[in-house]
């Protein structure tokens, strides 16, 4: 009788078994709960300070657009400040290298010569942001034209093609591209003339809005129809509408690499950035403008920001 009080029925034993497991899985789910939210909000803010360098670069880039892009000070020069202008992708062109002695010559000092007394942009400079699946799958192509093809510069106007990208973003997660034309010649027409830099991944939409003078320039901003967009053709009023850019409004939205189940939309948390650019040197021709030093540029680039 005595060794049956001290022991444990097995009912008793199967309760506190139970008792045991309810104690260990409210310890796991609170454990896994905790694991989930530390990994989500170290994914958005590893994404955030992404997307912010990339908007960063974009915007310190396009500052520069138009600049020394006729050094010669030809006013017939076929060079624009902004190539092609779209609702979600943009290429420019600038002395990016003006500061580095020898990118700054070479190849520019081989472009010069033949329909162009000087030249101070090469094609390395000639710069495209979009966004693309990164497996080429992406089925948009965008265009525009310039003079890009031979050496020296022969002022005959070229179609550049870019393909596999998405102008309109009806898929996401893309990648965030920055690409630029090859210098060598021979590149022209096969796939190594386009040389593709990824910048980020995982975003959803990548948007431009361009404003001039008196107001806003692609004001029907239409991100899914890129018919609209004023784009890269060479027409004369494609040129008039490019070269009276006075600022440009960068937007990129980003998602986390993890999925968050509550998000409302395709399970991602979503990080929007926006900011506005004034390049100094858009909408400006037939004038040279030797590169600034440190200072001046500094200076110059704060009364952007600040127009």
């Amino acid at each position: 009788m005595n060794r049956r009080q001290v022991g444990l029925t097995l009912a008793e034993l199967l309760v506190a078994l139970a008792l045991v497991l309810v104690a260990a899985s409210l310890a796991l789910l609170s454990y896994e709960g905790a694991r989930r939210g530390f990994r989500e909000g170290e994914g958005a803010a590893e994404q955030q300070q992404g997307a912010r360098s990339a908007l960063e670069r974009i915007r310190s880039e396009l500052r520069l657009a138009g600049l020394n892009i006729a050094p010669d000070g030809a006013a017939d020069s076929p060079d624009e400040a902004i190539e092609a202008a779209f609702d979600t992708a943009v290429v420019f062109r600038g002395d990016l290298d003006g500061e580095d002695p020898a990118e700054s010559a070479e190849p520019e000092a081989l472009l010069a010569g033949g329909a162009r007394g000087a030249v101070a942009v090469g094609n390395d400079e000639i710069v495209a942001f979009v966004l693309a699946k990164p497996d080429g799958s992406s089925p948009d192509v965008l265009r525009f034209e310039a003079d890009v093809k031979d050496v020296p510069r022969d002022g005959v106007i070229e179609s550049v093609e870019i393909p596999g990208i998405a102008l309109v973003h009806d898929d996401p997660p893309y990648t965030l591209y920055r690409i630029t034309l090859s210098n060598d010649p021979l590149a022209w027409g096969s796939g190594r003339f386009l040389v593709r830099a990824p910048l980020l991944d995982n975003v959803r939409s990548l948007s431009f809005r361009y404003r001039g003078a008196r107001g806003m320039l692609n004001d029907r901003f239409d991100p899914a129809t890129p018919s609209e967009d004023i784009g890269g053709a060479d027409t004369p009023q494609a040129r008039r509408a490019r070269a009276a850019i006075r600022a440009i409004e960068v937007e990129i939205e980003a998602l986390t690499r993890d999925e968050n189940p509550r998000a409302a939309t395709r399970a991602y948390r979503k990080l929007r950035l926006r900011r506005w650019v004034a390049p100094r040197n858009v909408g400006v021709s037939g004038r040279p403008e030797p590169w600034l030093d440190s200072r001046s540029r500094g200076r110059r680039e704060r009364d952007a920001e600040n127009a």
